[in-house]
């Protein structure tokens, strides 16, 4: 049976709790953050529980998340579960990389690391933002939210499983962000507190600061499928991996793209690693379970055994 990990991004209402637990009781994913810690230069505490401070957040936020994929993953490994394929959206593309044995774990941290402290707004007199924003049935893209100057689509994270919507990411200066907002009840609109405009054009130069520096990464062919998010293929090549990095700063993502594809790849169960997508709100092809807290591990590994005995049965 065809397990894939899917690794997502920064949730807007990022919990570590489950990860502390995690931290506290499997070695593997302590041993994860100590890695990320030491490459990146940070305190593996502060990785795992977060700060206060807006601005440490903000830069130590992924390094975080991307701890607590890889470490989930271990754990997994450990427990008898390997992805057949690996996939993931913005931040989680470039760890699913690493997954895919595509990239050096410590060269994608290191990376991570440079682009947090780069990552500040094109102009700085003009706030940035990003917002999750409700499109309802029957609307277009651009429908619903025109041709405003200053505003970009940033990514489709599929259709809500009530059926009633999907989920954009819309990215800009947050002035015509708020203005676009004020059009629609409260509840179209959530703001990130990302103070960037990510995976649109106003991230060009951050674009090209990714382009030189994995230039100078080990890049491999994927070990295993590697599924983008930014077109349904399938990245089957070093280059394409390393392509990935850099346009995955500048164009939208589509959790479509990845699921779709996976599904023509074989898959029949999805693991999610970590606190990336939102739990139980997007339709996928295939069953999916999410692992971020310690008590789902058990969930996950008996998902795979039902899932595999069932297979067997078919067969």
């Amino acid at each position: 049976m065809t397990v894939a990990f899917i690794l997502g991004q920064k949730n807007l209402n990022y919990d570590p709790a489950g990860l502390i637990a995690l931290h506290e009781q499997c070695p593997a994913v302590r041993d994860s953050y100590t890695g990320v810690g030491r490459w990146s230069g940070n305190d593996p505490e502060l990785l795992v529980r977060g700060s206060e401070d807006p601005v440490v957040r903000s830069r130590t936020i992924s390094l975080g998340l991307a701890a607590a994929m890889l470490g989930i993953a271990d754990v997994l490994r450990e427990r008898g579960v390997r992805p057949a394929v690996v996939g993931g959206i913005s931040l989680g593309a470039m760890v699913a990389a690493a997954l895919a044995g595509a990239v050096p774990r410590r060269q994608l941290i290191e990376l991570l690391a440079r682009t947090a402290e780069d990552d500040v707004p094109l102009d700085p007199a003009r706030p940035e933002g990003c917002v999750a924003a409700v499109l309802p049935l029957g609307q277009t893209y651009e429908e619903f939210y025109g041709t405003r100057p200053g505003i970009w689509f940033g990514g489709d994270f599929g259709l809500h499983t009530s059926g009633a919507f999907r989920m954009l990411l819309l990215s800009g200066y947050r002035d015509a962000l708020e203005e676009l907002a004020a059009g629609y009840p409260p509840e179209y609109f959530v703001f990130s507190d990302e103070d960037v405009a990510v995976h649109c054009a106003l991230r060009h130069r951050a674009r090209d600061e990714v382009a030189r520096r994995t230039a100078a990464m080990d890049f491999t062919d994927p070990a295993v499928p590697m599924c983008s998010s930014l077109e349904p293929r399938e990245l089957h090549s070093a280059a394409l991996v390393r392509a990935e990095f850099s346009r995955n700063v500048v164009e939208p993502v589509h959790t479509d793209h990845l699921s779709d594809r996976m599904r023509r790849l074989g898959v029949r169960l999805g693991v999610v690693l970590g606190p990336t997508l939102p739990r139980d709100g997007f339709e996928f092809p295939f069953p999916v379970v999410y692992v971020d807290a310690p008590e789902h591990l058990d969930q996950a590994v008996a998902a795979v055994g039902e899932h595999e005995a069932l297979q067997s049965l078919k067969g």
